[in-house]
């Protein structure tokens, strides 16, 4: 419920004085010129905190854009299977527009630094930039109350290009694994790089497996809450199924840790972050223009180009609709006329 107080100043005026109580809510406070309008404000905060809609204005004024990624940073970022590349933009972000209070922080600004981002980067790249700030402004609007409404909705994104089709030749296929056999310090890159080819799938998938999604015994690897928020299998076979094999012969006995742990006293029982490995992997097989989640699109290509459909194809790599694997479709043109060339053979008696 609310209380006014009534209180004069040295001035020989009035001021008044809200206080906001409802349990399980801190109190909230504060001081108005006019009876009218400290009434107005009790039944608003009232109504809005009841409604689970409320956020404290004063801690809008006093927060920065520092303190939410800073709090975003130490509650929802371990919880992410890969954050690396949110944690560069969050990085960016935090020395752009970090000193400013949550009150201030509007779409103007935000469309500001937009542009400065796309002077540098592709559309595709500043839409991830934007898509690393929405999340902490909307864990600031709902789960913390310190603002009323998330500015990143209201920020155009650009429209990207068509889905990469970026796939390794046989020649850099061949590189690739070459250059793994030059950083024997680092052998489990190996296995990692023939996992992402074999099974398409994403480096936070990997990165978040643990010895007991291993099923040596049906050569299956189980993914559990990836992306699209499903548990699902993928087959582990051939050089993948013996490379990790042979990775397992140094495995933990706790089937609950990482298959690829982190090397370090600090990071020990976390995920290994193996971005520096692979930028140097790439540089030792001369590859331009190649991302690590290219080698999902590897995968998805070599698939269809060995006849593999596209419906096969999204069920592999967890696809929940065909419209993400038709980028795929013409590599499975020499399929398709395979196929028909047989029906038609065999309806018409063809030898």
């Amino acid at each position: 419920m609310a209380t006014i107080e009534k209180r004069a100043n040295p001035a020989g005026g009035n001021s008044y004085r809200v206080k906001v109580r409802l349990k399980g809510f801190p109190n909230q406070t504060e001081t108005f010129k006019r009876l009218t309008d400290a009434k107005r404000w009790a039944v608003q905060v009232e109504a809005s905190i009841r409604e689970g809609k409320y956020f404290n204005t004063s801690e809008s004024k006093k927060r920065t854009l520092a303190d939410a990624i800073d709090k975003y940073a130490a509650e929802c970022l371990p919880q992410l299977k890969d954050p690396i590349h949110r944690i560069h933009h969050l990085k960016w972000w935090k020395k752009q527009l970090g000193h400013s209070t949550l009150s201030h922080l509007n779409r103007a600004a935000i469309v500001e630094c937009r542009n400065d981002l796309k002077k540098i980067y592709s559309e595709a790249t500043v839409n991830r930039y934007l898509a690393s700030l929405s999340p902490v402004c909307s864990e600031a609007v709902k789960e913390w109350g310190w603002m009323s409404s998330n500015p990143c909705l209201n920020v155009r994104r650009y429209k990207e290009p068509d889905g990469r089709t970026r796939f390794l030749s046989d020649d850099e296929r061949n590189r690739l694994l070459d250059a793994c056999d030059k950083l024997p310090n680092h052998p489990e890159m190996r296995v990692i790089i023939l996992v992402a080819i074999t099974t398409g799938i994403r480096r936070g998938d990997i990165r978040g497996l643990r010895w007991k999604h291993v099923d040596f015994k049906r050569q299956r690897l189980i993914i559990e809450n990836p992306k699209n928020g499903e548990t699902r299998s993928v087959p582990l076979v051939s050089l993948a199924y013996d490379e990790m094999t042979k990775w397992a012969k140094v495995r933990s006995l706790n089937n609950d840790s990482y298959v690829f742990a982190g090397k370090t006293k600090a990071t020990e029982g976390q995920p290994l972050d193996f971005d520096a490995c692979w930028q140097k992997l790439r540089k030792l097989a001369e590859l331009s223009d190649f991302r690590f989640h290219d080698l999902r699109h590897t995968a998805a290509s070599y698939l269809a180009m060995n006849g593999a459909g596209l419906r096969e194809i999204g069920d592999i790599l967890g696809h929940k609709t065909l419209a993400m694997v038709q980028r795929y479709s013409h590599l499975t043109e020499d399929h398709k006329n395979a196929t028909v060339t047989k029906m038609t053979n065999s309806v018409f008696g063809v030898k």
